[in-house]
């Protein structure tokens, strides 16, 4: 299991996409996040990215529906797909790379609990 994987069902509406939570996509902790697309393989993130954009405006929709700070452990793990999905469109859309090339090394780059 990855580090803030969910175990919890989507709403029923994203159960085509319930399997990302099992393969560990859906994580809540922004570091974890980050190191799981930087340790990942292309072949993984593009085929993460393309599951989850054709329902990214449906996930969108109903998030926006919800009251953030009282989230549906379901809702919770949707909202942490779509977080994933945020780290890991620039790496398929502009970087072609897991990484970011021509920047800082990573070990360098500490993000802040929030």
């Amino acid at each position: 299991m990855q580090g803030g994987e969910k175990t919890m069902a989507l709403p029923s509406q994203f159960a085509d996409i319930e399997h990302l939570i099992t393969a560990g996509w859906a994580i809540g902790d922004e570091a974890a996040r980050n190191r799981r697309r930087r340790t990942s393989s292309m072949a993984d993130l593009q085929a993460f990215y393309n599951t989850l954009l054709p329902r990214m405006d449906a996930i969108i929709q109903h998030l926006n529906q919800q009251s953030l700070p009282a989230l549906a452990p379901g809702d919770q793990a949707l909202l942490d797909l779509a977080l994933m999905f945020m780290e890991v469109a620039p790496a398929v859309e502009i970087y072609k790379d897991p990484d970011v090339p021509w920047g800082f090394d990573a070990a360098r780059f500490h993000i802040l609990p929030a």
